[in-house]
């Protein structure tokens, strides 16, 4: 919401109250609060309609009062309070609550002492449903339902509260809701009982302890079907419940998906050596949801499209579901049965499952390759962790607008990456006994990264060591940049590594940071290929190859990808690795296209370099490391080049790279043929089409996007008529090149469907065109009243960010439609700076965002980061722009004079 709405809503508040004025916000705590009040058990009762606009609570706390107070602190946002007492024995003593921060700080003033000892708390009230955060409603078939989503500080929307992650505690949680609506929340049901005027009044059990970030609850005419039972496994004898939930008609689809969830958890169980924590699974398929899931204890709500696949779905849709089910299963022990105590500390939660779900993941589908996922990851993190106003992975959070920074590639990639490297060092079964440690020493509770890290570091050779190199990674910001020499003489040949801090062209940061490196090297020993690893500390450090019996033939400074770090080679062992590329493994080809692109970044080669070194990457069998160094041919063309001509031979010269392999796979997918094969033909066919805008891949898209569309037959969707990896496309080729008769095609199926990937491919579509007018349409579909979902606002105008021709239209929507587009989107309205900036290359342009939004993002959660890293970006891009100016690029004709 913006500020003005929310200034309303306090002020409607603190009248409804009687009281004069808001307090003084001197003393207000804008972090963890005070441990006056401590709760111990929290019982919420909610009379919901989904068909209203508001709904009543009541919340009863009981709490241990520190010291005698008169006075205290707690939460909540938005809401109408109608009484608030405190109850101690049988003495009742009248409570006022005032809004004191936009941020949903509460100050709970006592009309005589409490004191000291046992407490209840007890609050009635009534609040609005909020927007794709709380409790929201959501309407996509003509029926009202009700989805939670807490995380990070939605729950003070929902009902009054201790809301931060260390207040754990149980929760008792009736809902009050229509006679014939569904109603399921964390734990399994209790009892049911009919009440007057058409309502019925549901009972859950009480929960495990739970932070209130973790409480949800769903409401409507869902259907539940039920999921086969999971059976028991190692020291759980009983088994789990398992049920899906989804919009009315729509539970039929959640087959797949409830098919293949138990072997996941078994999978983590066996991991952890832990049993899953709680009394039941719900599979919530949520119609809109801005996350892409939420690990809700016992109910986890997904983004429906990843509860939808089946067999025949696109290898991307499919693994979409592996990979965010693990990953939010594996929060069930990571997040839940352990919480962090701050959310300086969501790394714990959020890193490790990326990693542990990524592991299970691959575990359970080999051919998902999510090693590769993960190491991609990393090294897309990097681009973040490059900037002077990146984030540490354990960062200190002093203020609401820095929570939902959190939540970006640094805690998840670059902490799962830090997480990934430290179980190669200490060893893959002593790093599992570490978690193991971990998980019995705090279940149930609060731990913090100081509890994890020693954990781990017990099992290896050198606690302190391992210890003390952990926590460089999540303490202090970067990417390591390691330079090794080779010192080949007297004695056994050594490695002479320097590290500093890796910084793109144009930065500003200090690059005299340095780590505990777990440097782990391979290299050709006269014919033997040797591994040695060890910390590697300071700026200058030699370590001797102890087993080596000559001069290396070669080295690789990252083995097997498993360091976050970046590196380069003395020029003579640069160009010995290039040799000996077909040699590394497959991690170590792509870490090894890395350092070339980063060398590139950080200007140490020019375009012509670069682009001289893409052909190798191609030979590889690894999808990812073939495409590294795309996105470099695309950002010179459209910043270095200036006219049509050169932009024609240039983007002919770069297909000629990439169309071998492209060949080889073939535009049709063949019987047989692997996934990653699918993956990386959908990769090239986009590249092909999108930004090389290559006649023949068009063509050949355009076509069938058209047959999708039923253009020049009979005008029905026919989903089928293309492979549905490459059905995006397809479609985006057919919109693009058919004007509006393609435009109202993909409108019309978009309208009648209810299906999600359909739906978003239609919209994406649609906002993919470069025509003025229909660009135009596509924004207006934003305002069209109870027609877009609001996790499809970015579907339909993001591909207005791709094109020159459509950014400045899409810019001045932005800007004139802010406050309404940030009510909509938030929590997520931080991202409108990224859409309103993209393509911007100069400093003129980082100044004019600085100062159009300054304002606007300053109470936006993850609004100031986001505002600032925008515009960082824009001035390094402008840095390379200039210093690449005049450059030759190496398929670009000189021009003649």
């Amino acid at each position: 919401m913006t500020m003005l709405r929310r200034s309303l809503l306090a002020t409607a508040l603190v009248a409804s109250l009687g009281l004069a004025h808001a307090a003084d916000n001197t003393d207000v705590p804008k972090g963890p609060l005070p441990r006056t009040v401590v709760p111990s058990l929290v019982s919420l009762e909610l009379k919901l309609d989904p068909k209203q606009a508001h709904f009543t609570g009541t919340t009863r706390i009981e709490a241990q009062v520190s010291e005698a107070t008169d006075s205290f602190w707690m939460h909540g946002r938005d809401l109408k309070i109608s009484k608030a007492e405190a109850i101690v024995g049988k003495k009742r003593i009248a409570l006022t609550a005032t809004p004191a921060d936009v941020s949903g700080v509460l100050k709970v003033q006592a009309a005589s002492k409490i004191p000291a000892g046992k407490v209840v708390i007890e609050i009635a009230y009534e609040a609005p449903f909020g927007e794709l955060q709380g409790a929201y409603r959501v309407k996509p078939d003509g029926n009202d339902y009700v989805v939670t989503q807490m995380e990070p500080i939605g729950a003070r929307n929902t009902f009054p509260s201790f809301d931060e992650p260390a207040f754990k505690q149980p929760w008792d949680i009736t809902l009050i809701v229509p006679e014939n609506d569904v109603a399921v929340a964390n734990s399994a049901e209790a009892k049911t009982e009919t009440l007057p005027g058409g309502w019925k009044k549901v009972t859950f059990n009480r929960t495990e302890a739970l932070p209130s970030y973790l409480i949800a609850f769903a409401v409507g005419p869902w259907d539940v079907p039920a999921g086969p039972d999971i059976g028991p496994n190692g020291t759980r004898t009983t088994p789990i419940k398992l049920r899906g939930v989804a919009a009315k008609g729509q539970g039929g689809r959640m087959q797949y998906s409830l098919a293949n969830t138990p072997p996941i958890v078994k999978a983590l169980e066996d991991y952890f050596g832990t049993p899953y924590p709680f009394d039941k699974l719900d599979n919530v398929a949520a119609p809109d949801f801005w996350a892409g899931a939420m690990e809700n204890a016992g109910l986890i709500v997904y983004r429906d499209s990843l509860m939808f696949p089946d067999e025949k779905s696109s290898v991307a849709q499919r693994q979409s579901f592996w990979g965010v089910s693990a990953h939010e299963l594996a929060h069930q022990w990571f997040g839940d049965l352990v919480t962090m105590r701050w959310w300086d500390d969501l790394w714990l939660n959020e890193a490790f499952a990326t990693w542990m779900g990524n592991k299970i993941h691959g575990q359970l589908r080999p051919e998902a390759h999510t090693d590769r996922g993960l190491l991609e990851g990393a090294i897309g993190a990097m681009g973040a962790d490059s900037l002077s106003s990146t984030r540490r992975v354990h960062e200190p959070i002093n203020d609401f607008t820095q929570i939902q920074s959190a939540f970006d590639g640094i805690t998840y990639q670059k902490g799962g990456a830090v997480l990934g490297m430290f179980e190669r060092y200490i060893g893959e079964d002593q790093f599992r006994t570490g978690i193991r440690n971990y998980l019995h020493d705090h279940a149930r509770g609060n731990a913090t990264s100081a509890d994890l890290i020693a954990s781990v570091a017990k099992q290896s050779d050198d606690p302190a060591a391992v210890d003390a190199a952990f926590k460089s990674f999540i303490d202090q910001p970067g990417v390591p940049f390691v330079t090794v020499a080779v010192e080949c003489g007297a004695g056994k040949p050594a490695l002479v590594v320097t590290q500093k801090r890796y910084l793109p062209l144009g930065s500003s940061a200090n690059a005299n940071i340095t780590w505990g490196i777990p440097l782990s090297v391979r290299y050709a020993d006269n014919g033997t290929i040797r591994e040695q690893k060890g910390i590697v500390t300071g700026q200058s450090a030699r370590v001797e190859l102890t087993q080596a019996t000559s001069c290396p033939q070669w080295v690789m400074p990252n083995a097997h990808g498993a360091g976050y770090y970046r590196f380069a080679l003395e020029p003579k062992f640069q160009k010995a690795l290039s040799d000996s590329f077909a040699k590394l493994d497959e991690r170590e080809q792509r870490v090894y296209a890395d350092s070339i692109t980063a060398a590139y970044g950080a200007g140490h080669i020019g375009p012509k370099e670069l682009l001289a070194a893409l052909p190798q990457f191609t030979t590889a069998q690894v999808r990812q490391t073939v495409t590294a160094g795309m996105s470099a041919i695309g950002w010179m063309d459209e910043q270095l080049l200036t006219s049509d001509a050169e932009r024609t031979a240039f983007r002919a010269k770069a297909a000629d790279i990439y169309r071998p392999r492209l060949n080889a796979l073939g535009l049709m997918p063949k019987d047989g043929e692997s996934d990653d094969d699918r993956l990386l033909r959908a990769s090239l066919v986009n590249w092909f089409a999108l930004t090389a805008k290559d006649p023949q891949v068009r063509a050949e898209m355009g076509k069938q996007g058209r047959a999708v569309l039923g253009l020049g037959g009979d005008g029905q969707l026919h989903a089928d008529a293309v492979p549905k990896d490459l059905r995006a496309v397809a479609l985006d080729v057919a919109v693009q090149e058919g004007g509006s008769e393609a435009f109202d095609a993909a409108e019309k199926h978009f309208r009648a469907s209810q299906d999600p990937t359909i739906r978003s491919q239609m919209l994406s579509a649609m906002g993919s065109t470069e025509d003025a007018k229909l660009t135009e349409r596509a924004r207006a579909l934003v305002f069209e009243k109870g027609l877009l979902r609001r996790n499809e606002i970015f579907p339909i105008v993001g591909g207005q960010t791709d094109s020159e021709k459509t950014r400045p239209a899409l810019r001045q929507w932005v800007d004139a439609h802010f406050s309404e587009l940030e009510a909509r989107l938030a929590p997520a309205g931080a991202a409108l700076v990224g859409l309103y900036s993209a393509g911007m290359c100069s400093e003129a342009e980082a100044a004019d965002v600085e100062s159009r939004f300054a304002d606007r993002m300053k109470s936006i959660e993850g609004g100031p980061l986001e505002l600032k890293q925008t515009a960082e970006a824009i001035r390094l891009c402008s840095a390379q722009k200039t210093a690449r100016k005049g450059m030759p690029l190496a398929f670009v004709a000189p021009k003649k004079k």
